[in-house]
Parts: C-alpha cells; structure tokens; sequence
C-alpha cells in the first residue's frame, strides 16, 4: 500500500479513523498517524460538543433560572443591583447542573444498571442534588477549559 497523499511512497501507517496509507512524513504530521481530512473531522467534531456543552450549560442555566427568580421575586424591588444578584445567583447556581451531572457521571461506576425503576428515580435525584453543588465549583472550571480548548482548536492548522 502506498501513501494516499504521496502515491510514490510507501505507506508505514495507517490512518485510525478512515484507513488510508500514510508515508513517514504524513503519519509524523500529528501526535498519532492520523490523515489531514479525519484530523478536520475530529477537530470539528470537538469544537461542535464543547460549543453544545456550553450551550446547554447556560441554555438550562438561564431557563430554570429566569422563572425561579422571577417566582422569588414577585413584588419586590426593580433596583438594578438587586436585580443583577437575584437573577445572576439562580443562573450560576442553575447553570452548574451540567458541569456537575458531567463530572459526576466520570465518576460513578457504572454499577448502578441493576437498580429496578424506583431505584433509577432515587439515583436521579440524589445525583441532580449532588450535580448542583459539585456544579458550583465545577461551572468555572468546565467553562474555562472549554474556552481554552477552542482557542487552542482555533490555533491549529488544519
């Protein structure tokens, strides 16, 4: 087999993803052996779920915390200030489910497939609890590597 870019030479790796012959100089391109148009794919396929992960982050945030605070706040001041901190705390605290719920699910084992249902609605429940405050630290930190990582995506040549 040959290289699929260089059909002169011969191939000494394959490409992981699609299959495709790689010469010395093309596998040495990336980390891994790894053809230029899979390496867009995941590229792309990257940035594609770290954008949809911030999405739904403060897309829930913003949905569960707009009714809530609107709830709390019946009748009570317009002050700007006020209004910034009754709004933006439910939308933090909100906003921490994902980051929370995610970091939770790389934690727990998967030992729970046994559970009957009853089992799984008390499972979810502690774990939307507990995704709440685990979110509260894990919101900044999920949003701020995520940032970075899509400006290191933008950074690379594809």
């Amino acid at each position: 087999m040959n290289c699929y870019e260089h059909p002169i030479q011969p191939a000494v790796a394959q490409c992981p993803d699609c299959g495709k012959g790689l010469c010395a100089e093309c596998a040495s391109v990336y980390s891994i052996p790894i053809c230029k148009s899979c390496n867009r794919k995941r590229i792309s396929a990257e940035k594609s779920g770290i954008i949809k992960e911030l999405l739904l982050t403060f897309g829930i945030g913003i949905l569960l915390a707009v009714p809530f605070a609107r709830w709390t706040n019946e009748g009570l001041s317009f002050d700007l200030v006020y209004n910034v901190i009754s709004y933006g705390i439910p939308i933090y605290v909100f906003s921490g489910i994902v980051p929370g719920w995610k970091t939770l699910t790389n934690l727990t084992p998967r030992v729970f497939l046994f559970l009957p249902i009853i089992g799984w609605v008390i499972y979810f429940i502690i774990k939307l609890c507990l995704s709440i405050c685990i979110g509260l630290v894990m919101l900044p930190v999920r949003t701020v590597r995520n940032i970075s990582r899509l400006i290191a995506l933008q950074k690379i040549k594809a």
